[in-house]
């Protein structure tokens, strides 16, 4: 139940126990002057306006709510949400009124009505705990509306009515001066003194010794505030900028109070100020506002520019073009929990990094310990969703204060609460660091049984900020990990396997990549509603729009992840892979980037398999084959790790080869048709995949050029960094294991792809053919099943990428073409080398081969028929060949001819 305080009731109140006995019996016109200068005045054309409409129509106009209609008081019955309530309750709309009410008896007496209404009605709502009609701070606000209005009333009213307005403003100011209705050590405290303050130097009918000992108590409860609101460092301990500048503001007016009574604490206050100044000036983005922090909405602070008297805030304020430039750029504030840098001041286009780790007090405190924020050329980056209200019924306000509202860490599904457990809990560590930018950790412990150290740190080189982040996480049982990394308006996500890119109009302008000691699931969310909201950012209070959000998920007890963040000199190669470039993505167990192209029939469906490229750059292979062979295609990129994880696993995980199964099978469903229509194609890399994609699912056909089926052994010196991605080290072990898998494979699913038909190609000279392919082709054959080898003389596994591209386009072209069942089609090609040509039959089930050699219509040379082999032309001289091939059957009956394309012998 709150306090029925009688009119003047708690004067004698002390209020504070902090040695601030000053005793004020005499009310200074210096402080009454001070008041009247920081009461609203209501002076400007547009509240003139305001006022205006309300006689005429009505209707008070609200910022944030919108028009409301008086209707005699009947927007106080109403109640919707905290926001609108704390309005109505507070009067604010008189802060438009005060000029008007010196000029004008209708508005002067309007004004009086409506005070004289919401009294009558208040008794209804003392004891209402839901309502807003005697909130702490709610009632501050009513007391300094109604002292704004109050002297201009003065000239309109009859006496009675005076009367019983003062009435009403001595009842308020008891009510703020009893304890048992202070809020206390915070904000809606403060505001509750500055109204007592206001209210004692402006009340003239109140003898000046009850004036005075409000105005003592008062001011002994704000400088106890004071004390409570800043760390030792200087930053206000609610969490919010926009509190930090709010404060700081109320603290530089407390002092020209203090001024005005001669308080002896005077001194201390102003040492205090002069500490607050430096953290208000470096929040400030390059734009000239402060990031959405905690409760902070974004708002210009060129408005602020010489409310704190000092010219480096100035300068931050206007971006620019006030004040003075502050020499430093840097500003790292471990006990407080905050680390802040830009590349440069006065730009728009700097980069500013804000990070925070930090639980200072319960106030606006949000869960975002370990949160980042990232502006780069006047763009958030990574960003956070904002405050939404403080309405927390409200599924959206509750949202806005998670852990998922912030670029965090989020534990099993679920946000820990905004506040609670011990301030020590969370803490910020600063290592030494040279030159500009910083290294921090900051620490959560406020997670059950879990710990989240994130150390940031941020460097320079040629001007341009470079970010690391790591994650690491600390728990002794299994757990279901998100780092989640809001991206702010107006930038398009592509998302890779573990990283993603963000684009601005189709330039890029940032990328993160993302490496791990355990899985990880990269994903986007946005706009998700229901009860459990996720994915929305809030441009202000009550206004909400979906918000990409990309999520980093893995399971494990103690985990690690870094995270690169360039915004120059990406990480990954620009590839234009995005969704405006017909790029699709499939969310399986995994995520997938994927490319479809319509052929000319789609009774087949070619998968093409990329090979490893430069670390970063990840494309396709083959497409200008694929699409002269006008063949329906499916590319699927393997984005994982920095290069690749041959469509087959993540730290020993499985999850990225049965999402890719599962996408072809869907490709598949939707096309109307079996495994029987698949024709798997890559080389090296790319070959490898196609094998073990291609026998786990039964293709129809695999077509591959020197894969690398004892992937470990290949990749353990020139690409530890794929062994270590794939099987979490690079070990004897480690090797084994992966050498093992498509060989493992191929037993297993020996089912599956008995009868598919399996072409292999590679030089003879290529290290592939006696290392990976021999090995497997007699492996294949122990199983019982076939495997055509197609060797191609002289070459090594550098020179064999456009023999194998000539002869895919050969295949296709057959294979698209449907000549004949695999025993009865002839399938062939020829490479040129330095005097010589080869011609090879890519398919065909035949026991007999010839063929002639042709130079223009002339036929020059001639091999009888013998086994399949590669039909080796020497000693020739400079000319364009091809080549005619021959078949007969067992009992020595022609069956099938078919002529190469032309090649050419330098």
């Amino acid at each position: 139940m709150r306090p029925r305080a009688g009119r003047m009731a708690c004067m004698q109140q002390s209020g504070s126990d902090d040695g601030d006995h000053h005793l004020m019996t005499r009310i200074t016109e210096e402080l009454r002057q001070v008041v009247t200068r920081r009461l609203p005045r209501g002076d400007s054309a547009s509240s003139a306006a305001k006022v205006k409409r309300f006689l005429q129509e009505g209707v008070i106009e609200s910022p944030r709510n919108g028009d409301l209609d008086y209707s005699g008081g009947a927007l106080w019955e109403a109640t919707s949400d905290r926001s609108r309530d704390r309005f109505v309750h507070a009067f604010l709309w008189l802060t438009d009124w005060p000029a008007t009410v010196q000029k004008d008896a209708r508005a002067a007496r309007a004004a009086f009505e409506q005070t004289m209404s919401w009294r009558r009605m208040a008794r209804e709502w003392r004891d209402d705990a839901g309502s807003l009609a005697f909130h702490d701070e709610t009632t501050a606000q009513r007391l300094i509306m109604h002292l704004a209005v109050m002297g201009g009333q003065r000239e309109w009213l009859e006496h009675s009515q005076i009367v019983e307005l003062q009435a009403f403003l001595d009842e308020t100011a008891a009510l703020l001066l009893d304890d048992t209705f202070h809020a206390g050590l915070n904000n809606h405290g403060m505001f509750q003194d500055i109204a007592v303050v206001d209210w004692a130097a402006m009340a003239s009918w109140v003898d000046e010794d009850t004036r005075g000992r409000a105005l003592e108590v008062a001011v002994g409860r704000l400088n106890a505030y004071f004390r409570h609101a800043f760390t030792a460092e200087g930053v206000h301990v609610e969490h919010a900028p926009s509190y930090h500048l709010m404060v700081v503001k109320q603290l530089s007016a407390h002092l020209e109070v203090l001024r005005a009574v001669d308080h002896p604490s005077l001194p201390e206050f102003e040492r205090l100020l002069a500490s607050t100044v430096a953290y208000a000036t470096h929040a400030v983005t390059p734009q000239g506002s402060y990031p959405p922090i905690s409760d902070t909405t974004v708002m210009p602070l060129a408005g602020q520019a010489g409310s704190l008297g000092d010219a480096e805030f100035d300068f931050a304020a206007t971006a620019g073009r006030a004040g003075r430039e502050p020499s430093a750029r840097t500003m790292v504030l471990p006990e407080s929990g905050y680390a802040i840098h830009r590349s440069a001041w006065a730009d728009p286009d700097a980069t500013f990094v804000y990070f925070s780790c930090a639980y200072n007090d319960a106030y606006h405190k949000h869960a975002d310990e370990n949160g980042l924020f990232l502006r780069h050329k006047g763009l958030d980056l990574i960003s956070e969703a904002g405050p939404f209200g403080y309405n927390y019924e409200d599924p959206l306000t509750r949202y806005g204060y998670s852990q998922y509202a912030h670029s965090t860490l989020v534990v099993d599904r679920a946000s820990i609460p905004r506040h609670g457990g011990p301030k020590t809990a969370v803490s910020m560590h600063a290592h030494a660091h040279s030159g500009p930018g910083f290294r921090v950790t900051g620490r959560n412990e406020r997670m059950a049984g879990v710990v989240h150290d994130r150390t940031v740190q941020v460097t320079e080189t040629d001007g341009l900020p470079r970010i690391s982040v790591r994650d690491e996480i600390a728990s002794g049982i299994r757990h279901h990990y998100e780092l989640l990394w809001h991206v702010g308006p107006g930038l398009e996500v592509v998302l890779h396997g573990h990283g993603y890119e963000l684009h601005r109009e189709g330039v890029k302008v940032m990328d993160a990549f993302f490496s791990a000691d355990v899985a990880l699931r990269v994903s986007r969310r946005k706009g998700v509603g229901g009860r459990t909201p996720e994915a929305w950012r809030f441009p202000s209070m009550g206004q909400a729009e979906p918000s990409d959000v990309v999520v980093v998920e893995f399971e494990g007890e103690s985990c690690s992840v870094a995270t690169e963040i360039r915004l120059a000199d990406f990480t990954y190669r620009d590839r234009k892979v995005g969704g405006r470039d017909g790029w699709l993505r499939s969310e399986g167990e995994v995520g997938l980037n994927y490319l479809r192209v319509a052929g000319r029939t789609r009774d087949k469906l070619v998968v093409a398999f990329t090979s490893l490229h430069q670390v970063g750059d990840f494309t396709y292979n083959y497409k200008p084959t694929l699409d002269a062979a006008q063949v329906e295609a499916l590319y699927i990129l393997d984005d994982f790790g920095d290069q690749g994880s041959y469509y087959l696993q993540d730290h020993g995980d499985r999850r990225i080869f049965r999402s890719v199964q599962a996408l072809i099978r869907a490709v598949l469903k939707e096309l109307a048709l079996t495994p029987d229509d698949l024709v798997f194609v890559g080389s090296s890399k790319g070959a490898t995949a196609a094998l073990i994609h291609g026998m786990s699912i039964g293709a129809g056909s695999i077509f591959v050029g020197g894969p690398q089926t004892r992937i470990g052994s290949f990749l353990a010196k020139p690409h530890p960094n794929v062994l270590q991605f794939m099987t979490g080290g690079t070990s004897e072990e480690h090797v084994r294991a992966l050498d093992a898998v498509t060989f493992d494979i191929a037993r297993d699913t020996i089912d599956q792809w008995r009868d598919s038909t399996i072409t292999v190609l590679v030089g003879d000279r290529d290290h592939h053919y006696k290392g990976h392919v021999l090995p497997f082709t007699e492996h294949v054959r122990g199983l019982g099943a076939t495997i055509d080898l197609v060797t191609l003389p002289g070459h090594t596994h550098g020179t064999f990428g456009p023999a194998y591209r000539d002869a895919l386009a050969t295949y296709l072209s057959s294979t698209v073409a449907g000549t004949g069942s695999s025993s009865g089609r002839l399938v062939v090609s020829a490479s040129a080398g330095p005097g010589e040509v080869v011609g090879l039959v890519l398919d065909g089930g035949w026991p007999q081969y010839a063929a002639r050699l042709f130079r223009g219509p002339e036929q020059v040379a001639a091999l009888s028929y013998g086994p399949r082999r590669p039909l080796t032309f020497t000693g020739l001289p400079a000319g364009r060949y091809r080549v005619r091939v021959f078949a007969r059957s067992e009992a020595g009956q022609p069956a099938a001819a078919q002529t190469t394309g032309w090649v050419e012998v330098r």
